[in-house]
């Protein structure tokens, strides 16, 4: 990358961050376990014999997939390696469809050469460059397919890539559910002449809260051509962030979606490209921020989005209106006499909603969707230290949607260390804090330390409950005790359709460690037909090792 180029970048990067916010993001990469991926890269890639068995054992479930790539002066380069990397999947029922909006003949050209070899490569040249949005219309327009996937005109794919999203679609997704299937995979990026593996995204499965924030499906994205013409092409209004327009659409639209937990698509770093810099695409995320919102008033939950200093990440505060009644049931008066003077000081007459609060003490939260009153209860465990500051209102804001039964905070220790961002499990019955021993300042692998997101458990130190999900779930299991009492309830209420949801914009520090009373073996037993599916919350490929997780699991 040229000197002007590297200029740009970090003076835009100052302007974001800050110096001091710059320093801390620099010594956290610098710091990261997945550095050590450039050179452990080959064992997330298929071997030649993966692939030969693949192309000898062709699936049942055979559907025509149809590979739109909107191009756009692509360099010669890449466009081959690109189709380099579609011809040699292991699948074999596919489609390329090259939708340029080019001003010269340069792709036109290179792609004539694929053509005379391969019918099974499509080219329309667009009668105008209508930007990203349009273009990859104009591809939808020539696709075929029964499914439809998209990539970049400068990105690859593994050769594994078609074979695992179709497999997946064949074995993970019910038949009925095919008709509006979405798939997303892992990913990783690549340096410009494709020498240099990094940065890999091993992600979640569908996580609403988390999405909301930022568009983690990214790459690779399949769905069905039934699920397009339901939500509709993307929009040029979002372009920049049109991808996370037309999958929030999606998900609106009843996508059943679907996540291969494997790295199949490799993200191109360049000079040009939004994963080289995305830092002077401002526009981007302002369209990004229109359309969180847009999402969030389709669902009945409105709120505002605004931009943080993480690119592409969104903060998103939502809306509260009428009143709500809350008891707060701490386990220590201080605790409760530091909230009530607060609160009791909030003037409500120019505010939209009004919170009705009631404080009570209590020994534990056992029996609490009984004793306490209200449609919300905050609990506040003994030596914890949270600040009043909007506390509710933003616990509030989440907890409030009928999806939603549990809203927490991130735990900290007294050290500026994080003491659990939700709770992990394995298929033993272990409970592993998550981002545990992370740095209070720093965000976290792909900044899962400072974004609000579904988890499986949580631990609870400084939690809001919604109280006839509690009702509903028969209470907390008087059995088990401290974290395992925690994350049994947590998993009844999933099962009954709630979401459990941890908020780092709200922090608590444990003053103390915490003695946990070990009641594993209890929790195990109750759960042990559930737990060898793996955390859909976590992704297999990371360790769940305490104090190492969101680092490459160890084989």
């Amino acid at each position: 990358m040229n000197i002007r180029y590297q200029y740009n970048y970090i003076t835009s990067l100052l302007k974001r961050y800050g110096f001091r916010g710059l320093v801390l993001k620099t010594l956290e990469r610098r710091q990261s376990p997945m550095l050590s991926y450039t050179g452990r890269y080959r064992q997330y890639m298929p071997t030649a014999e993966e692939l030969d068995w693949q192309r000898e054992h062709p699936l049942s479930f055979q559907p025509l997939v149809s590979i739109v790539v909107p191009a756009y002066e692509t360099p010669k380069q890449y466009l081959r390696e690109l189709i380099d990397s579609i011809l040699v999947q292991s699948y074999p029922n596919w489609e390329l469809c090259l939708a340029d909006g080019s001003r010269t003949d340069a792709v036109e050209r290179v792609t004539a050469e694929y053509r005379e070899k391969d019918a099974r490569i499509r080219y329309q040249r667009l009668s105008k460059n209508g930007g990203i949005s349009e273009n990859t219309n104009g591809g939808f327009a020539m696709a075929k397919g029964t499914y439809i996937a998209l990539m970049d005109h400068d990105d690859l794919l593994t050769a594994n890539a078609l074979y695992e999203m179709v497999r997946s679609l064949g074995e993970d997704c019910p038949i009925e559910q095919r008709p509006l299937a979405m798939i997303y995979s892992d990913e990783d990026k690549i340096n410009s002449d494709g020498t240099v593996h990094s940065r890999p995204h091993f992600k979640p499965d569908f996580n609403l809260e988390f999405l909301r924030h930022n568009n983690y499906f990214c790459h690779f994205l399949l769905f069905s051509r039934e699920l397009l013409a339901k939500a509709g092409g993307l929009n040029k209004e979002y372009d920049g962030a049109q991808d996370y327009d037309f999958v929030l659409r999606c998900v609106d639209a009843g996508a059943q979606v679907f996540h291969v937990p494997k790295i199949l698509y490799h993200w191109r770093i360049h000079e040009g490209s939004t994963a080289g810099n995305s830092a002077d695409k401002s526009y981007a995320f302002d369209n990004g921020c229109r359309a969180i919102e847009a999402h969030l008033n389709r669902c009945g939950e409105p709120g505002h989005a605004e931009v943080t200093s993480g690119l592409g990440v969104y903060r998103v505060a939502y809306r509260l209106q009428g009143t709500y009644e809350i008891t707060v049931a701490a386990e220590e008066e201080n605790q409760l006499e530091r909230i009530r003077a607060y609160y009791e000081a909030q003037p409500y007459d120019t505010k939209p909603y009004r919170l009705k609060i009631a404080y009570r003490s209590v020994d534990s939260p056992v029996g609490i969707e009984t004793t306490c009153s209200g449609e919300y209860i905050v609990y506040i465990r003994k030596n914890i230290v949270v600040q009043p500051g909007a506390l509710l209102e933003t616990l509030l804001g989440i907890c409030q949607h009928k999806h939603t039964a549990i809203a927490g905070a991130k735990l900290l220790t007294p050290k500026r260390r994080v003491a659990s961002c939700g709770l992990l499990y394995d298929s033993r019955g272990n409970l592993i804090p998550s981002c545990g021993g992370l740095r209070a300042e720093y965000k976290g692998y792909f900044l899962h330390a400072v974004i609000p997101q579904n988890v499986s458990a949580l631990e609870f130190g400084c939690v809001m409950f919604r109280r006839k999900a509690l009702i509903k779930a028969g209470g907390m299991d008087k059995s088990l005790k401290g974290i395992y009492r925690d994350a049994d309830i947590c998993f009844r209420l999933t099962e009954i359709g709630y979401g459990i949801v941890v908020t780092p914009e709200v922090t608590a520090v444990q003053m103390d460690l915490w003695e946990e009373q070990d009641t594993r073996e209890a929790f195990f037993r109750k759960w042990r037909k559930a737990l060898p599916e793996p955390d859909p919350c976590y992704n297999s490929n990371l360790s769940l090792k305490a104090g190492h997780t969101y680092e490459m699991r160890q084989e």
